[in-house]
């Protein structure tokens, strides 16, 4: 197959999934990792990518977020959710970010005397038929994708708070901590981890290894992680060494990424 054509599939492939990895183009074109490297450059040459370690995501000029309506809620955020419920005790005081897990896990909490605060409209929306929680929204700029506020106004808004627990998403986990591919997200998210004494991540094992451009913190600021399945050996160690608890809902399914 010609690189003209290889690369008019790779970018089929990156409008609809947002982001590639080079092992994703080694393995359906059966090429080389310098050969899908030299790709990934012409795609950047022509701006139609952002290189980020090991793959490529959509340049902003074409890249289309899924509105929150539009994401699929898998059975692994499911259990995800679910187990993130077992953490909270009546009386808590919760941040909750912005992600389908994170409002999958609002949305089945049965404890009782809760104090919620977000900057999600749809967490908003799923707590709003609980006479018993006392739910904080934190304004700013509004971002109709992902339904949310952010922006230095939102910032500022959570360093009025202090959250028992963060049950927090993750676009991007690796040895290197949680990252994000907007400034804006990655930004409100750090707020929220300084406004929070226990930080829980809520993450499918497809975001273990992607990195993006935004760093939101290093592994040192989490406190648990709860994911689908067992991460790759070298995160899972990393996660050991600082003592992160880690908590699998599919026990006996490893990484894709292995």
């Amino acid at each position: 197959m010609s690189q003209k054509k290889r690369i008019e599939q790779i970018k089929e492939l990156l409008h609809a999934h947002n982001e590639i990895s080079l092992e994703d183009i080694m393995e359906k074109f059966q090429v080389s990792r310098d050969t899908a490297r030299r790709d990934l450059v012409k795609l950047e040459e022509d701006g139609d990518i952002v290189r980020v370690k090991r793959g490529a995501i959509l340049s902003s000029k074409h890249s289309h977020v899924p509105r929150y309506q539009e994401r699929n809620i898998s059975q692994e955020k499911e259990h995800i959710a679910q187990t993130a419920c077992s953490l909270i005790h009546d009386g808590d005081t919760i941040l909750f970010d912005t992600s389908t897990s994170v409002e999958l896990a609002a949305r089945y909490m049965r404890s009782k005397d809760i104090t919620a605060i977000t900057n999600s409209i749809d967490i908003v929306t799923s707590l709003s038929n609980r006479p018993d929680i006392t739910v904080y929204m934190v304004g700013g700029k509004f971002n109709p994708y992902h339904r949310n506020f952010i922006g230095l106004h939102t910032v500022e808004e959570l360093a009025k708070y202090q959250a028992h627990t963060l049950f927090i998403g993750a676009c991007g986990l690796g040895t290197g901590g949680l990252t994000a591919p907007d400034e804006g997200e990655a930004y409100v998210k750090k707020g929220m981890i300084r406004a929070s004494q226990r930080v829980i991540v809520l993450t499918e094992s497809t975001k273990f290894q992607k990195t993006f451009l935004h760093k939101v913190c290093g592994l040192e600021e989490i406190d648990i992680i709860i994911t689908d399945r067992v991460p790759p050996s070298e995160i899972e160690q990393q996660l050991h060494n600082y003592n992160i608890e880690l908590i699998v809902t599919n026990k006996n399914m490893r990484s894709d990424y292995q």
